[in-house]
């Protein structure tokens, strides 16, 4: 886990994105991507495909996913976007997986490649940091780009934390600030549970949500051995990306240098290892209808 003097790197892009972008961080997503797949049983794709052609993995990050969708569907063409490049971590790159770096809202506009009718799959994982005005990113960018009968499947948080099944953050006065601040640039920390309404004004039908726990620690491991992974990555790197991510969000609420420091020390306190202790990721899948 990172220090707090750690120095980070970050996207540099004119795009809202809060986490960095440096050698730790892919890392650590390959960690987390490793935690997933081992919390889902190995079945990263919840929409019912059959046969997909063309998919696109929006916010790729290291790739992880998109080599997966590349090794289950080898027939297929696998778009990654990413706001840079993706990292050279691994030995090769299919020849069914193309690469494109930019702002997938723009590229939408811009790039054939993800012509509008054109995609039977589109996916994303954790772009809460990230993605902007939510509603017309899931009309104008994911749901444009389906043909008739494509699936949509949105992975994504809720900045909700739970104890005992009781929701026990509402007070924290550091995720005050942090979601007073992303109003302020237009991010919805609760994406994850408001995906469904976002697909069904989009005019997405079959529109179904699954959730799954996601611990801070081993606790549940236990009764739930397939969340080992994730939990023990949720006490060791959610408070280091927290708290390099309070006072990005929070610049422009005017609040002292002193302040911001005390809104990272309580984080710390508040993400520690607690039985019990969970948020909750949302799995949301919706199909563009045939007509």
């Amino acid at each position: 886990m990172e220090t707090p003097d750690t120095q980070r790197t970050y996207h540099e892009t004119e795009a809202e994105y809060n986490l960095p972008n440096d050698s730790a961080e892919h890392a650590r997503l390959e960690d987390q991507a490793s935690g997933f797949a081992e919390l889902m049983h190995g079945n990263i794709i919840h929409a019912p495909l059959t046969n997909p052609e063309r998919l696109l993995d929006i916010g790729c990050g290291t790739g992880v996913v998109t080599h997966n969708f590349s090794s289950l569907f080898p027939s297929a063409t696998i778009y990654g976007v990413d706001l840079t490049p993706v990292p050279a971590i691994r030995p090769d790159t299919p020849t069914n997986i193309c690469y494109i770096q930019g702002d997938v809202k723009k590229l939408a506009q811009t790039d054939p490649r993800l012509a509008a009718g054109s995609l039977d799959y589109v996916f994303s994982r954790l772009l809460i940091c990230g993605m902007t005005d939510w509603a017309r990113y899931i009309k104008d960018v994911v749901a444009l780009r389906l043909k008739p009968g494509g699936w949509a499947e949105v992975q994504d948080l809720d900045y909700v934390f739970w104890l005992h099944g009781q929701a026990c953050s509402g007070e924290w006065r550091w995720l005050k600030a942090l979601r007073k601040g992303a109003l302020r640039k237009d991010l919805d920390l609760d994406c994850g549970s408001n995906a469904a309404k976002y697909m069904r004004e989009a005019g997405l039908v079959d529109v179904r949500v699954q959730e799954y726990g996601i611990p801070f620690g081993k606790w549940a491991t236990k009764d739930r051995p397939e969340t080992e992974r994730l939990g023990a990555h949720q006490v060791r790197e959610m408070p280091g990306i927290f708290w390099n991510m309070i006072p990005r969000v929070v610049e422009g609420l005017g609040l002292p240098e002193e302040e911001v420091k005390e809104l990272q020390m309580e984080s710390r306190k508040c993400l520690a290892e607690e039985e019990g202790k969970q948020w909750r990721l949302y799995i949301t899948v919706g199909r563009r209808p045939l007509s």
